[in-house]
């Protein structure tokens, strides 16, 4: 009998043995197949998980399940495949896991009775700020927030629109939804002072700055939610419009020297031809240079306009503006051509004023056009960052 015993404990020990082999094999299977994209993935693991006898993979592969499920959209599924994990899994890492993901299932999308929405949500996020033009995606989502305002994830919507409407060049619908987000929710007031900034309206954005500060100081919370206004977030705003601040004395002193230089140029176009209406006769026949340069410029801005919003607004209007200097400076130059010989001091003269003008026209169209921050954080963060 004692033999017979061992035999079987024997067998049985072999058995689990291979079974954990079978599951380490089939588990690196799927997760291959996950990570190639093969949507038969998530069935691979819910097999193994279904499996008996019960494996150390068992848990794991009930996760993958679920993480699938939950990108996938299907909250049902990924909420059964969390449940299992508590019927089977024995590590608390894992078992903490899961019930965390579950609480937050449960918020996001009210145990199922939002199922639907967040799975709109998600595709139309995804759809936003992955293609080329997202406006019919922007208004869906905004339908979404009109008609499903008891959604639980709505905020999060605000602040996609906010973002995706800025993007676009639709600063004041962006703003809309940017103050919607923040009055809904104290921690998104911060992303509503930044996008003030971004807009140029450093003295709503200095308001808004004070209303924090008091709301922090006050410890306000979202309602229900437990979400402060971040202090260092806050700090860092508060730089950024004292920055922000800083540009825009140096924006005025270029419109200064952008009038001046056109005051310039007026006044030796005139001063070079014998009458006013000479001067605008010459004004509007653009010289030779310009002819070659505009076609240049079109297919500059075309291209630019393949690319990210912000970048090709700052193209558009450098473009704009260099075409406008070039065309003043040539027809200003042949004027005083026709009159007789260039000095050198003239000619250098005139090519200092056209490079300050052009230094002072891209700064205004990178600045405006919300391109110098993207600039900036590409500078800092390598060329990776959109």
């Amino acid at each position: 009998m004692r033999c017979a015993l061992l035999v079987l404990l024997a067998l049985t020990g072999r058995a689990l043995a291979d079974a954990e082999t079978d599951a380490d094999r089939a588990f690196q299977t799927a997760m291959q197949r996950a990570v190639a994209g093969d949507p038969a993935a998530i069935d691979a693991f819910e097999a193994l998980g279904d499996a008996r006898p019960i494996t150390r993979w068992t848990d794991d592969a009930w996760i993958e399940v679920a993480r699938l499920a939950e990108r996938g959209g299907d909250y049902a599924r990924a909420r059964r495949a969390y449940e299992r994990v508590l019927s089977v899994a024995t590590d608390e890492r894992q078992l903490a896991r899961a019930r965390t993901a579950l609480a937050r299932l449960a918020s996001t999308t009210g145990g199922g009775q939002w199922d639907a929405i967040a799975r709109e949500h998600e595709r139309l996020v995804s759809a936003v700020f992955g293609g080329d033009d997202p406006r019919a995606e922007l208004v869906q989502l905004e339908r979404i927030v009109t008609q499903h305002p008891g959604y639980p994830r709505v905020n999060a919507i605000r602040l996609a629109l906010g973002r995706g409407w800025e993007e676009e060049g639709a600063r004041a619908r962006a703003l809309r939804w940017w103050q919607a987000a923040a009055e809904a929710e104290p921690a998104a007031r911060v992303a509503y002072i930044r996008a003030l900034i971004r807009a140029g309206a450093l003295d709503e954005a200095e308001r808004q700055l004070a209303i924090a500060e008091a709301m922090l100081a006050r410890g306000a919370q979202a309602a229900g939610a437990g979400a402060t206004i971040d202090r260092t977030a806050l700090a860092h705003a508060r730089r950024a419009l004292a920055v922000a601040e800083r540009r825009e004395r140096i924006a005025m002193m270029l419109w200064g020297v952008l009038a001046l230089a056109a005051g310039a140029a007026i006044f030796a176009l005139r001063r070079a031809t014998t009458s006013w209406r000479d001067a605008l006769r010459r004004l509007v026949h653009p010289p030779l240079e310009v002819v070659f340069l505009i076609p240049i410029a079109g297919v500059l801005v075309a291209i630019a306009h393949t690319g990210n919003p912000p970048i090709a607004r700052a193209v558009t209007w450098i473009a704009i503006a260099g075409v406008a200097i070039a065309w003043t400076s040539g027809v200003v130059l042949d004027a005083a051509r026709a009159r007789g010989p260039l000095g050198l001091a003239r000619v250098a003269a005139q090519v200092g004023t056209v490079v300050i003008a052009v230094g002072a026209a891209g700064y205004l169209a990178v600045l405006r056009s919300g391109a110098l921050d993207l600039l900036l954080m590409t500078w800092e963060g390598g060329h990776a960052l959109r």
